[in-house]
């Protein structure tokens, strides 16, 4: 919504859910809010030196201000609280008017600013919800149903409803939950975020994983307002900090480069707390004063046995045998005994961190704050599109990271495919390649590397295990081109081509085959390798975007 100024004046019976929409309207939309109720009290203990007026005095003393001034007396408190309500905000709510003149003074002082809403219930359910009021918990039953007697036999009061008429919007609240007429009212000022509004940028592997994500991810994550993490712990994503590197199984990569963003674990996430609890004290990612980290409470939680279970067959698939394929099938069966104690929102551990993600993002889309949503994994590692059965338990596509995360595909705006010079896989039973198989001696010959301070560094991230390599699959490549339609390529570990590239600090003072090799790869790709990975350092990336 543009800065249209916005004057509500808020109508309906008692009971009928003005103070719950008055409430919500503040909190979410920072609505301001004046309440006909306590001007009427603080005018009421003046006139009764100091006395605390009753309900049934406040009633009448309302309908002695309206004959007294025709109703003007709210419009004239409006004023008075919101003198400034020409240059400060452009949301404000009157809660509530009660008799036409009221609303006829609004639209004579501000016009077309003023919209009127009137909410409406059944009899039955007004008394209801009046009797059931937390003010009354200690009340007598019948007590209160003369209190609610009294107050709708009011003069005023029994022709409220006949305000609906004249109503820009009336809502039956008896058809809505409080939600719902939260919703409806933000619709109608057109308050609700955009559906089609491309704030999010998405990072995902092209091959079978370890493809220098974490180093893209935190490169560019400063840039972020919000920076979201799905998949599991089965995937380590490495970034460059001194004094030592820092690891990341659950967190998002920048989540130390940027110590402002918002973090999000979304509902497709598999976590192990123990893990995720020791990245956030280890990287020092939150304390008591931020509260950075939030966890969709539909996020699955591995149990032990999800991880005992694993462990006794990892070596068939090369799996790390981090329980993320149990837990995984257990959140699928274990709906069919509507059993969900495995959900992040039951663990007590995650208690502090446990939100509703979607409703973060709705705020970040309302405010047109940028989100990096990091996949994990490679393409060629999905559990539909992999070299099946060599295949992760989930889709790591940019399709599958948007769905776990709780992204429609409308928002993002750019996806960054990273790829790898020569694709590794876990050493042992892991699959094959679409490629032909070398070994790190021949890409340290090649490049003039070390070749064993190649081997010693080319480890799984999680297990710790030699990793075994390939040539490069052209042929991959095409196939996670046609699955993430990105945007950008990312191409790290340039400098297996050749040392010299370590040194290079722009695309120019790359060596010749490297940026034939990226020329190639912009031909197949139909896009541009943006990002250059050529080491493991601050430095480290030659950065070509356009955005």
């Amino acid at each position: 919504m543009a800065q249209r100024k916005v004057i509500l004046l808020l109508s309906g019976e008692i009971a009928s859910g003005k103070s719950t929409l008055s409430k919500r309207l503040e909190e979410k939309f920072g609505f301001k809010v004046l309440k006909t109720r306590e001007v009427l009290r603080e005018l009421a203990t003046k006139k009764l030196a100091g006395k605390i007026p009753n309900r049934d005095f406040l009633q009448k003393y309302g309908e002695e201000l309206d004959k007294t001034d025709d109703g003007k007396w709210v419009l004239e408190a409006f004023k008075g609280a919101f003198s400034a309500v020409t240059t400060e905000g452009n949301l404000y709510l009157v809660d509530s008017v009660r008799i036409s003149k009221q609303i006829e003074h609004f639209r004579a002082a501000y016009s077309y600013s003023v919209y009127h809403i009137h909410l409406l219930a059944s009899p039955k359910s007004l008394e209801s919800r009046f009797l059931h009021r937390d003010e009354f918990s200690s009340v007598n039953e019948s007590e209160v149903k003369q209190l609610y007697y009294q107050a709708k036999s009011d003069y005023t009061e029994s022709r409220v409803s006949l305000l609906k008429e004249d109503a820009d919007l009336a809502i039956d609240t008896d058809l809505c939950t409080k939600d719902d007429v939260l919703i409806r009212v933000a619709s109608f000022f057109k308050l609700l975020a955009p559906t089609n509004n491309q704030l999010v940028d998405v990072i995902v592997g092209g091959q079978f994983g370890s493809e220098g994500k974490g180093q893209i991810a935190a490169h560019i994550a400063p840039e972020y307002d919000c920076l979201i993490r799905v998949g599991g712990p089965n995937a380590g994503h490495t970034v460059f900090e001194e004094p030592e590197k820092h690891v990341f199984h659950l967190l998002p990569s920048g989540s130390y480069r940027n110590q402002n963003a918002r973090i999000i674990l979304g509902p497709g996430t598999i976590i192990n707390v123990d893990k995720l609890l020791e990245e956030i004290v280890k990287y020092k990612i939150e304390d008591e004063f931020s509260r950075r980290v939030t966890i969709d409470e539909n996020a699955t939680v591995i149990r032990t046995s999800d991880i005992t279970k694993e462990q006794k067959i990892k070596k068939t698939i090369g799996s790390t045998g981090q329980g993320v394929g149990f837990a995984t099938a257990n959140n699928i069966l274990a709906r069919l005994k509507a059993d969900d104690q495995h959900k992040a929102k039951h663990h007590p551990k995650l208690r502090a961190y446990v939100g509703d993600t979607l409703e973060i993002l709705e705020q970040m889309y309302q405010s047109n704050r940028r989100i990096l949503l990091e996949g994990t994994q490679g393409t060629g590692l999905s559990l539909y599109h992999g070299l099946y059965p060599h295949v992760t338990s989930r889709d790591t596509t940019v399709s599958g990271c948007l769905s776990e995360a709780g992204i429609s595909p409308k928002r993002v705006k750019n996806i960054v495919m990273v790829t790898r010079t020569y694709p590794i896989r876990v050493g042992g039973t892991s699959g094959p390649f679409n490629s032909i198989e070398i070994d790190f001696d021949i890409i340290a010959k090649r490049a003039g590397l070390n070749g064993g301070e190649l081997k010693a560094k080319e480890k799984t991230t999680t297990t710790h295990i030699d990793r075994r390599v390939a040539e490069f699959s052209w042929t991959m490549f095409r196939k996670a081109c046609e699955l993430n339609s990105p945007t950008d390529i990312a191409l790290t570990f340039a400098d297996y081509f050749s040392v010299k590239n370590r040194s290079a600090r722009g695309y120019d003072k790359l060596t010749t085959e490297t940026r034939q090799f990226i020329e190639e790869l912009e031909r197949c790709s139909g896009v541009k390798v943006s990002l250059i990975g050529i080491g493991f350092d601050y430095r480290a990336v030659i950065d070509r975007r356009n955005w």
